[in-house]
């Protein structure tokens, strides 16, 4: 192969002599599987875990801001609740009113249950089996049968408050303690809450989100509110995503050096073997570039394979070790830094290859 060959014929020729020899390519396909497994044997997996745990800190519980009018003197308004929706960084917000015994209208002396009004979409975390307008109500789990409302739904009233129920919920975590009432939706925003609960897009911009929800809320005395953070969570996760991030540097960094220096070993040695046959073709014709990019080609297909075989055994180490798979960006970002640290490697030997004198090299004694 002299002159300027086209790419397809570079790579078909890489191709034919990755078995001539063959330790050499074994060894350099070893060496980039090795790096890239022990990668993810070890950054990998503990990125995982991070994954996995940062999912557990990201929870509903994790992510909610409550804000209670504990004494029922704040003046805690219902406008909070559209208030505080429209802030940057909010999944949803929803607010309850002071609780009052709710009874069905048909039967006065029926048990009577804890009613309160509802304000706001509701949230993912309640399931509702129905949507309700304003003034009418959902019940929670077995609280119809308590109330004996035929087929779940019926009128109910308290002392200050009627509604028709038109189906039931089930509300998960956070928001549990809600499955033992009625909640009746406001019919209209200038009711008084009791508890206003914001619940942030993210853990990591709870603290900003807590300070512009205070800013935010409606009340006639703000300073009697108290409002409650996972503060410690957000800090956490912060402090979870920093250190990972310093670790997997440095041990990212330490490997790609170690293969870098390993390639490049085993390429000296590939060149020194095959010296005569880089003689002949340089005495035919061929360029020193052309020489280069051939050392390289040998290089990259030797990085291919190595790095695709330590990509394929590093992810099904993270799901057997860590029960949870690296992000997609840091398995690309592995692949490419490993092909990368073939390259580089490679480099010094293929300028060495490609100054070799041909009439030195293949001068008979």
């Amino acid at each position: 192969m002299i002159g300027r060959p086209r790419i397809t014929d570079l790579v078909f020729d890489a191709l034919s002599r990755l078995r001539r020899p063959i330790v050499p390519t074994a060894v350099a396909v070893l060496v980039l599987f090795a790096g890239t497994t022990a990668v993810f044997g070890t950054t990998g997996i503990a990125l995982a875990s991070q994954q996995r745990t940062l999912v557990r800190l990201n929870s509903p519980q994790g992510r909610l801001i409550t804000i209670t009018d504990a004494q029922g003197t704040a003046g805690l308004s219902a406008e909070s609740v559209a208030a505080v929706s429209g802030l940057s960084g909010v999944e949803w917000a929803a607010g309850i009113g002071p609780a009052t015994d709710a009874g069905n209208v048909n039967l006065p002396s029926a048990v009577t249950v804890p009613a309160r009004f509802f304000y706001g979409d509701l949230p993912p975390v309640i399931r509702a089996s129905t949507d309700a307008g304003r003034g009418q109500a959902l019940t929670g789990p077995g609280l119809a049968t308590t109330l004996r409302l035929g087929d779940g739904v019926g009128a109910i009233s308290s002392r200050i408050q009627s509604a028709v129920v038109v189906g039931s919920f089930v509300a998960d975590d956070p928001l549990t303690a809600l499955n033992h009432n009625v909640l009746v939706r406001g019919t209209t925003d200038e009711g008084r809450l009791l508890t206003l609960w914001v619940s942030a897009q993210n853990i990591a911009g709870l603290p900003a989100l807590r300070d512009a929800v205070s800013a935010t809320v409606i009340a006639d005395q703000p300073a009697s509110l108290r409002i409650d953070t996972a503060d410690e969570l957000a800090s956490l996760s912060e402090g979870v995503i920093t250190d990972m991030a310093r670790a997997a540097q440095l041990t990212i960094s330490g490997l790609l050096v170690a293969v870098t220096i390993l390639v490049s070993a085993v390429q000296f040695g590939r060149v020194a073997g095959m010296a005569r046959d880089i003689g002949r073709r340089r005495a035919l014709g061929a360029s020193q570039s052309l020489i280069v990019t051939q050392v390289l080609a040998h290089a990259g297909l030797c990085g291919l394979l190595g790095t695709t075989l330590g990509v394929a055994t590093g992810l099904a180490l993270s799901a057997v070790i860590a029960h949870s798979l690296p992000p997609a960006s840091f398995c690309t970002g592995v692949a490419v830094l490993m092909m990368l640290a073939a390259l580089a490697g490679a480099l010094p030997p293929a300028i060495r290859a490609a100054r070799l004198d041909p009439v030195r090299i293949l001068r008979v004694p």
